[in-house]
């Protein structure tokens, strides 16, 4: 199949950024990928210099259907800030374009094991369901869901309860229980790839698919940076009831996705298409927090 165009909303975020930076990577370009767009609201970032310098193109335009004239897939890296309706309009231009596969803002914990408690996600399951009724369901719709974000257990750690620098780590539930995790790099690359397989043959990949870089538990992540600090990290359990009513009241996300953690919801490395999108790690080498944590000697904030 000839090489295609990919146009990345919120291509100069944190994860947007890795994802075009992996379709802008050799793997894939020009191989596979002849044109990557970025389209952001900051045209004239040194992020978007920088990307444009390696190849992309920069649209800091209007999203409509003619600025994605001729594109073949988007990948939507919004924020899960961004307002559905913004969602919404993207989705709408790239079935209004003929785009035939879209990847909605849909990145980070797969809620459907969570039952109730995984209401703080139905604004993205409603966008993805929404973008995969446009033009009668022929746009090709693939949900990615990774879990944990490596780097951001760590940037963003207060908010699910860790005390990294005073090696106090304050969960719910079984903290011998595994989550996945991903590097931004891992996820990045595993979303070119999925996109270029689409392309080829949109049945060759499941609409709603699980990525795990690796899997590990509180207890095990304890004791790594513990190792290397020379010193011990102490593991607080709560009344998981509180993360349950901060759900039910303020729908909060991160107490969702501290959930899943407590109760094991976010362990897919039973079921995930690792081998489906890099088989036997054949075309690049998954991170590992393990790695992260000695390369930041135990100090993985500031890396």
């Amino acid at each position: 199949m000839s090489p295609i165009t990919v146009a990345i909303a919120g291509g100069t975020g944190h994860l947007g950024l890795a994802i075009t930076r992996a379709f802008l990577s050799p793997t894939f370009n020009p191989s596979h990928v002849k044109r990557v767009i970025v389209l952001t609201r900051e045209p004239s970032s040194s992020t978007a210099v920088e990307l444009q310098a390696q190849g992309a193109e920069i649209y800091g335009g209007e999203i409509s259907p003619k600025a994605l004239e001729g594109v073949n897939a988007v990948v939507n890296a919004l924020g899960f800030a961004v307002p559905k309706e913004i969602n919404d309009k993207l989705a709408e231009a790239a079935a209004a374009a003929g785009v035939r596969v879209y990847v909605p803002a849909e990145f980070g914990m797969d809620p459907k094991p969570l039952g109730l408690y995984g209401k703080p996600y139905a604004v993205k399951n409603a966008m993805s369901s929404y973008a995969r009724e446009l033009n009668g369901g022929s746009m090709k719709v693939i949900s990615i869901y990774t879990a944990a974000f490596l780097e951001f257990v760590f940037m963003m750690a207060s908010l699910i309860g860790l005390d990294i620098q005073n090696g106090v780590f304050n969960l719910f539930g079984d903290p011998e229980k595994k989550f996945s995790y991903g590097s931004l790099r891992d996820i990045g690359l595993s979303v070119a790839r999925m996109v270029v397989l689409a392309n080829q043959d949109p049945a060759s990949i499941p609409d709603h698919v699980r990525l795990s870089g690796g899997a590990i538990s509180w207890v095990d992540l304890a004791e790594l940076i513990g190792k290397e600090r020379g010193e011990n990290i102490t593991i607080n359990i709560g009344d998981i009831n509180v993360i349950k009513e901060r759900i039910e009241k303020e729908n909060d996300i991160f107490s969702a996705s501290r959930y899943s953690f407590a109760v094991g919801a976010a362990d897919y490395s039973d079921d995930n298409v690792n081998e489906l999108v890099n088989p036997g790690a054949s075309l690049w080498k998954w991170d590992t927090i393990e790695e992260y944590v000695r390369r930041t000697k135990g100090l993985p904030t500031v890396d």
